[in-house]
């Protein structure tokens, strides 16, 4: 019954209010806290900053003092010649060192009292040191005065701590804040470059079907059919020149052999004329273009009673039946060269004249058309869809350092609040293609 009763007049503890903020409202909720963060340090700090301001002062005026001192009496006069020759350097360094009047906010205050004391430090631990015995009590006063002054500066060094780690995980949440917009602006860009991507895609794959389906409906034309009718005509040519061109072969490797040998012979005997006549046949011979293929046969008529001479001597001795063959008599090698040469030149001919009819006829200018269009929307579509594997990527991306992000922000601005705040932090528009 008791405990029936003091639990009904129990007095009821009063919830703690949730924070709640939305994405929005975070970028001046840190502001106003780094302002609250400034008033905390600003009141903290005021009391340790009054004491400086007296403690700095009590320096001045000890200071002062000490210039027109005389000291103890009874100090021995060696002791007491150091401590007067130390006095003036001692007041000038400090008069110099108190100069300075601490001001500003908290921070600046501070730093400009913890210098202060730092050199306030050094000129007592150096001339100071030679004023203790003349000046007891002087001293004993400045150093009390230094104490103080250490222990305010302490005092604040304590709460300057606070206030920047306090503005340190404030700016780590702007850091964070600022990530989550650089990120959604990313992601938007990302993923209209998918979508615009997506779609030239879609056209460049309509394109493609209807050319390729020109393409086939090209080869069911009627016209299409004489087309293959001259390229067999074409296939057949080559054929009949490679056939020729072997014939040839037949007749140039072994006359090669035979004038290379005529043009030792010649240049033993010293007839440079038939040397230099030899040279160009062998020229001819081996040469590509078609003035060498036209000096072939005259050139060769030119220099055969000279080498049939050198036969007929015994300088020249054929190896084979097919040098006995060409070199038996003066006609059959530049005969045989004129029939087959005629020959090559006019299968060439006549697969340069095929070749361009077929070039000229309406169905194939427009299958070159066709196949260029078609290659042309294969590479463009090829770029397209590597463009779009990159954003895609890029957004995944973006995804992934948007979650890190935000479980950051949520974590520093808990940090901050020192609860857990109710903060809604918009998702990313889901992937669309």
């Amino acid at each position: 019954m008791f405990k029936q009763l003091r639990d009904l007049f129990r007095r009821a503890e009063p919830e703690e209010e949730i924070l709640k903020l939305s994405f929005e409202e975070l970028p001046a909720w840190l502001d106003s806290h780094e302002e609250e963060i400034g008033r905390e340090l600003s009141d903290a700090t005021e009391p340790s900053r009054e004491a400086i301001r007296g403690a700095l002062e009590r320096l001045r005026e000890i200071v002062a003092r000490m210039e027109t001192a005389e000291g103890d009496e009874e100090v021995h006069p060696r002791l007491r010649d150091i401590s007067k020759k130390a006095l003036p350097q001692f007041t000038k360094s400090m008069a110099q060192i108190l100069s300075r009047e601490p001001s500003g906010d908290p921070e600046a205050f501070y730093a400009t009292a913890a210098e202060t004391l730092k050199s306030a430090l050094r000129a007592v631990k150096g001339q100071g040191k030679y004023l203790a015995a003349l000046y007891p009590d002087d001293m004993k006063e400045v150093r009390a005065a230094v104490r103080d002054l250490g222990r305010e500066i302490n005092t604040m060094t304590e709460a300057i701590t606070r206030a920047r780690a306090g503005r340190q995980q404030v700016e780590e949440a702007r850091k964070s804040y600022g990530s989550l917009v650089r990120i959604q602006e990313e992601y938007a860009v990302a993923s209209g470059q998918v979508r615009e991507c997506g779609t030239a895609l879609d056209v460049a794959d309509r394109k493609i079907r209807e050319t390729e389906e020109d393409l086939a409906a090209l080869k069911l034309r009627p016209d299409y059919a004489k087309k293959d009718e001259i390229e067999e005509k074409i296939r057949e040519l080559e054929v009949m020149e490679e056939e020729v061109g072997r014939e040839i072969a037949t007749l140039r490797i072994p006359a090669i052999h035979v004038f290379r040998k005529a043009e030792k012979v010649a240049g033993k005997t010293g007839s440079s004329t038939v040397t230099a006549t030899i040279g160009r046949v062998l020229d001819a011979y081996t040469g590509s273009s078609p003035d060498d293929e036209e000096n072939q046969v005259s050139l060769t008529e030119r220099v055969m009673p000279a080498t049939l001479a050198m036969i007929r001597q015994g300088d020249l001795v054929l190896k084979n039946q097919d040098e006995i063959r060409l070199f038996s008599d003066p006609d059959t090698l530049p005969a045989g060269l004129r029939r087959v040469l005629e020959r090559e030149r006019e299968v060439r001919e006549q697969r340069a004249a095929l070749q361009d009819a077929l070039a000229a006829l309406p169905g194939v200018v427009e299958e070159q058309r066709l196949a260029l269009a078609l290659s042309e929307l294969r590479r463009e579509r090829e770029a397209k869809d590597a463009a779009r594997t990159r954003a895609e990527s890029q957004r995944e991306t973006a995804q992934a350092e948007y979650a890190r992000e935000r479980e950051n922000l949520r974590s520093r601005t808990n940090a901050l609040a020192g609860q857990d705040v109710e903060m809604a932090i918009p998702d990313l528009p889901p992937p669309s293609t």
